[in-house]
């Protein structure tokens, strides 16, 4: 490992070991007043997830935000979560002992990038904005090295060109890592060289003005509604123009057909 990625895997660490530990919870506080937007997308991606987690060998990538515990329960017949931060494993571990999954469930400390389990050894992979911190050719050649013949990748990952959002970004470096880049049109060409098919969803294009009205008291009320309402022209948009994904903040990345299990 070159001394660049493992400074860039240190600090990554460093900073998800602190949200762990609950000491950037006044940042994500702040944060989480708009994640309301992405609620559609999210319900998406646990529902794809939630009818093929049965019966199914599961690597849940960038774990310290959960999803082991519910899909052991769902009926996996495995499920490893894999975090670089060491904190948010021990706590997961404690959590999957107190439930009684061990048998079913496990996590490690690991790299993203570098999943060191046998080839052909799962069948479903998911994470949720973990992609974006990762050296993505790296990533979708191991991942696609490690998923059986007819594998899947589901995940939910922030797009770079909404221009609300990237000024957001701009505006609030301390609330990420140095090395997070929202997806281009240049690595999904990326997973396209080693999948199949994909398939990119995209979500939140002018439904981030209804963001405005969480920081207007007297209108809160109004920012679901108005949300709802402007999810419908983003439908009708994206159906006529796909490439306006790009513009969207978020995207469920669905990947079928690993390539090197061909």
């Amino acid at each position: 490992m070159s001394p660049d990625v493992e400074a860039r895997l240190q600090a990554e660490a460093e900073y998800q070991n602190k949200r762990a530990e609950g000491q950037l919870d006044d940042f994500e506080a702040r944060r989480d007043k708009f994640y309301f937007l992405a609620d559609r997308a999210r319900t998406d991606y646990y529902e794809d997830i939630k009818t093929l987690v049965k019966g199914r060998r599961v690597v849940v990538v960038g774990c310290a935000e959960g999803g082991v515990t519910p899909l052991a329960r769902h009926g996996a017949t495995r499920v490893l979560g894999v975090d670089i931060a060491d904190a948010a494993i021990a706590k997961l571990n404690r959590a999957i002992a107190d439930e009684g999954l061990s048998d079913v469930a496990q996590a490690v400390v690991g790299n993203a990038e570098a999943l060191e389990v046998e080839a052909r050894s799962f069948d479903l992979i998911c994470c949720t904005g973990v992609l974006h911190h990762l050296d993505i050719e790296r990533a979708m050649q191991n991942w696609s090295t490690i998923l059986d013949r007819g594998g899947k990748v589901i995940m939910m990952e922030p797009m770079a060109y909404n221009p609300v959002v990237a000024l957001y970004r701009w505006m609030t470096p301390a609330m990420r890592t140095d090395d997070e880049h929202p997806l281009v049109p240049k690595d999904i060409r990326t997973m396209k060289r080693y999948f199949e098919r994909v398939d990119v969803k995209g979500y939140v294009l002018t439904s981030i003005a209804s963001a405005a009205f969480s920081y207007l008291p007297f209108l809160r009320g109004l920012k679901r509604p108005v949300c709802k309402g402007l999810e419908l022209l983003d439908r009708g948009l994206l159906a006529v123009v796909p490439p306006l994904r790009y513009l969207c903040w978020t995207s469920v990345i669905r990947l079928e057909g690993p390539k090197s299990a061909s």
